[in-house]
């Protein structure tokens, strides 16, 4: 593009002839536009990078549909099922996840900590547990349940890849395979990266994940589950487990709160989770900067995983 633009506006000569006889004489009057030079800046983007904003655009249609789709789990009535159906954590998972809290010498966190099943009865025992979870229903039930015992653990809304790194932490624990539900490969990565950042040198990150092996033999077939609340409704949950794609599996699940013969309200909730081979997390684990990683049997800390466990915990120092 050159320095300067010259602009050269003509206007088309006027040419008003007055011819008059009388003195036999001619009055011309022209008149011109005078030459109009301007300069404009050195360097003009007249032609935007049309590759550069789709893909700005594209990364925030994903993002925008990711946090969507987060959103759409644990709703109001999700929230009630999960506190009916899992109330409370194997004494086995409770007791492989403590054996690592009580060896911790510095801050703990638990991202993705639902409505506190683990960590509000970590918290009764004295020990001092951060949390956090997307879903306000899941929080919002967990504040009831502190409250009703007369704890305050500091726990908040926020999604895993927004969290703040000012903070590090000596150990992180995510159980319940809830690290599952992230289901692409960037997406995996970016929250791998944001949990190794998180930790102090030293750290300790602790998380299980399901593998291809643990597959629904019941694909395409309904199945219920009901419970009865305090209050005397009936909370349904139907569930439909869907063939497995690109090593995802997909639920529908179909909640259903029922007062005698009435239904009160429904959801229906499409729940994903990443099915992994054995050694698949070990890639990633290794690309975000973990090197000391240990693939544990599930819940036994002196056995290593067999071939086809349909669970595997990994500890991972930083």
């Amino acid at each position: 593009m050159k320095k300067l633009l010259l602009i050269m506006v003509f206007a088309t000569f006027v040419a008003i002839n007055y011819q008059t006889t009388s003195n036999n004489s001619i009055k011309q009057i022209m008149l011109t536009m005078p030459t109009i030079k301007a300069e404009l800046p050195e360097t003009i983007n007249v032609q935007p990078d049309a590759s550069q904003f789709e893909e700005q655009t594209d990364i925030a249609a994903k993002e925008a549909m990711n946090n969507m789709q987060k959103r759409s789990l644990y709703l109001n009535l999700a929230t009630d099922y999960f506190d009916l159906d899992k109330p409370k954590a194997t004494a086995a998972e409770y007791a492989f996840f403590r054996h690592y809290i009580a060896n911790s010498t510095g801050p703990i966190l638990e991202p993705m900590c639902g409505t506190g099943r683990y960590l509000i009865p970590y918290v009764e025992e004295g020990f001092n547990i951060e949390g956090f979870d997307i879903s306000p229903f899941m929080l919002k039930a967990l504040h009831t349940k502190c409250a009703e015992k007369n704890i305050t653990p500091h726990v908040w809304e926020q999604f895993l890849e927004d969290m703040p790194t000012t903070k590090k932490y000596d150990l992180i624990f995510i159980p319940d395979s809830s690290f599952s539900l992230f289901l692409k490969p960037e997406h995996i990565t970016i929250c791998l990266q944001k949990i190794y950042d998180l930790l102090q040198k030293g750290g300790v990150f602790i998380f299980d994940v399901e593998t291809i092996y643990a597959v629904s033999n019941d694909i395409g077939i309904w199945q219920g589950k009901t419970y009865k609340k305090p209050d005397g409704t009936v909370m349904l949950c139907s569930t439909l487990p869907l063939p497995i794609e690109n090593s995802v599996a997909t639920y529908v699940h179909r909640y259903e709160l029922i007062d005698r013969t009435d239904i009160i309200k429904t959801e229906i909730e499409y729940f994903q989770i990443k099915l992994y081979y054995p050694t698949e997390m070990d890639t990633f684990l290794k690309e975000v900067g973990f090197s000391q990683i240990k693939r544990i049997a599930a819940y036994d800390h002196a056995s290593s995983p067999a071939a086809h466990d349909y669970t595997i915990v990994y500890e991972c120092i930083k």
